[in-house]
């Protein structure tokens, strides 16, 4: 090296050692040490000490300090009940353990970052983050208490979204199981408390024995907390059934300071006991304590059924009513979102995916890392555009089929007039048909409304009622049994007139309706119209084919 050089950078590295080795930097590390330490034990305290660590001594952290400090501190506020949706910055640390380890710390980056997910809503992701920690601590083997974490955290992720209740409760009985291989009594506590909750909404009677286990153990452990948690789930169950005094003679028995330091279980807590006044008649206290619930600590309807209910022990019943249909509402719409998003079947493509990346590793050994992007892009660029074009078309036919239903649904009265007035059988069985298929219609609408699946519903029951010929051939003897003469007249006298024109008039002298009209030939609206426009021309220019049909029809009807 040039002897010019050797001054300034050995000035560089005694400065970068120095700052490293500062008192403040030292003071830091010890801090972020201490954190760790104190994380299982007393979250709180870790807490604490992340917060106190100071802000100049952060912004000297290296990578690997920097990504342990995002960790401890959204582990710390996510054990202590706050909030972590807002805790982005835990991608970062989990991008960084996913490059430079260790697996463990990854895993633990990575169920944070689910946390963090499932507090925004973003279930698919939560879940994908959850099962991939799951496939690192499968792997190692030696880890029960990580195991028994994710199975927890997949638990609450099914709870949540309203979808596969017996998996859930099964989630929460393997993480229990995992809890009891350890030596940690806090969270084979937390363990029992956590299934005791699940089972409170299918088996209040199982649940008991579990909330026996978890207050065993918070009183051995005098963790002031989960007393008032286990107090949270006891008044779940009295709420379960309709024993109110016991609920009201509970929750006056928690302090203001202990609800404080539970936020969630104190917001249930306040719910059940609104909910008890209410269905014990006292409607001011009712309120008073639906008041001290915090706005969003519970979802829309629940506090829509709570104030429903206060409505009917102040003997508001049309408030009472009003409230009901919209928890209802709001409730059925939740249930769908959250069956929407089968996640039982985002884990089997999980697993899917797991199983082609290890076969895609044994395969880099022999192809290069090019061409397997070049042609891993060039599947996800087809398979997006097919899946794109398929849902556009499916997009349009279910709207298309919708606005058919729609038509029937009207056209279902004016059937039922016209059956008495038509004078021909073949009139009668048309209509009699055209009910069955509205009918069928609505059935198919009802189950599969809200489903790409509706439009070939519709098209099976229009074909199987009304195909295409059949339909054109008594829809003539309709015409030619109502007005004698009419359809033959025209095409002596318009020879240009086609067949399908004449079916075209023949519909319209029936008096169906675009819609209708629409159905029954299998085309669009526009397409009807320009057809209507075609048929017109062949007859005389200037003419609309509907005001010539009602002024032939208006003179002598023997042809």
């Amino acid at each position: 090296m040039n002897r010019k050089l050797i001054t300034p950078v050995l000035a560089a590295v005694a400065c970068l050692l120095l700052f490293s080795c500062s008192p403040g930097m030292k003071e830091a590390r010890a801090m972020l040490a201490a954190a760790d330490s104190l994380m299982d034990s007393d979250p709180q305290a870790a807490m604490y000490t992340i917060a106190s660590i100071d802000s100049t001594a952060i912004s000297g952290f290296n990578k690997g300090n920097r990504a342990k400090y995002i960790l401890l501190g959204t582990q710390a506020r996510y054990k202590c009940y706050l909030p972590v949706a807002g805790d982005t910055s835990i991608r970062e640390a989990a991008e960084y353990y996913r490059r430079k380890g260790p697996e463990s710390l990854y895993a633990e980056a990575l169920i944070m970052k689910g946390a963090v997910h499932f507090e925004n809503k973003e279930f698919i992701q939560a879940l994908e983050d959850y099962k991939t920690a799951g496939t690192i601590i499968d792997r190692r083997g030696d880890d029960p208490l990580q195991s028994g974490l994710i199975h927890t955290r997949i638990g609450e992720l099914y709870q949540i979204t309203y979808v596969y209740d017996s998996l859930t409760v099964d989630r929460f009985h393997r993480a229990l199981k995992c809890f009891l291989e350890t030596d940690r009594t806090e969270i084979i506590m937390r363990g029992w408390l956590s299934l005791a909750r699940v089972l409170l909404a299918f088996s209040p009677e199982e649940a008991l024995p579990c909330i026996s286990e978890g207050e065993a153990l918070a009183r051995e452990l005098n963790d002031r907390q989960m007393l008032t948690v286990v107090k949270e789930l006891m008044i779940g169950y009295f709420l379960t059934q309709e024993l109110y005094q016991d609920i009201i003679r509970t929750a006056d028995s928690i302090s203001d300071i202990e609800l404080e330091e539970v936020p969630g279980p104190a917001a249930n807590i306040l719910l059940a006991l609104s909910t008890a006044y209410a269905r014990t008649g006292d409607a001011e206290a009712a309120r008073a304590t639906a008041a001290r619930i915090p706005e969003g600590a519970i979802d829309r309807p629940t506090r829509e059924y709570l104030l429903s209910d206060i409505a009917v022990s102040e003997r508001n019943w049309e408030a009472a009513l009003k409230h009901n249909i919209r928890a209802n509402r709001i409730a059925d719409s939740i249930v769908s979102a959250g069956y929407g998003l089968h996640l039982r079947e985002v884990e089997k493509q999980y697993e899917d995916s797991r199983l082609r990346e290890r076969y895609s590793t044994m395969r880099t050994r022999y192809i290069s890392t090019y061409m397997l992007l070049l042609a891993a892009f060039c599947a996800i660029a087809v398979a997006g555009s097919l899946l794109y074009s398929r849902n556009v078309m499916l997009k349009h036919e279910v709207e298309k089929c919708t606005d058919i239903i729609r038509s029937l649904n009207e056209e279902k009265t004016i059937i039922k007039s016209s059956t008495e007035k038509m004078p021909n059988r073949e009139s009668i069985n048309i209509s009699e048909e055209m009910l069955k298929v509205t009918d069928e219609l609505m059935e198919a609408y009802y189950k599969y409304g809200r489903t790409k699946a509706i439009a070939e519903q519709v098209k099976a029951i229009l074909k199987n009622h009304f195909p295409e010929e059949g339909t054109m051939m008594r829809v003539r003897k309709i015409v030619d049994a109502t007005y004698p003469g009419y359809l033959s007249h025209l095409e002596k006298t318009y020879p240009s007139l086609k067949e399908k024109d004449i079916y075209l008039i023949a519909l319209m002298v029936c008096g169906f309706s675009t819609g209708t009209i629409c159905a029954l030939r299998r085309i669009s609206e526009s397409s009807l119209y320009v057809e209507k426009t075609r048929v017109a021309k062949k007859i005389g220019d200037g003419i609309r084919l509907s005001d010539f049909i009602a002024k032939t029809l208006q003179g002598n009807r023997q042809y």
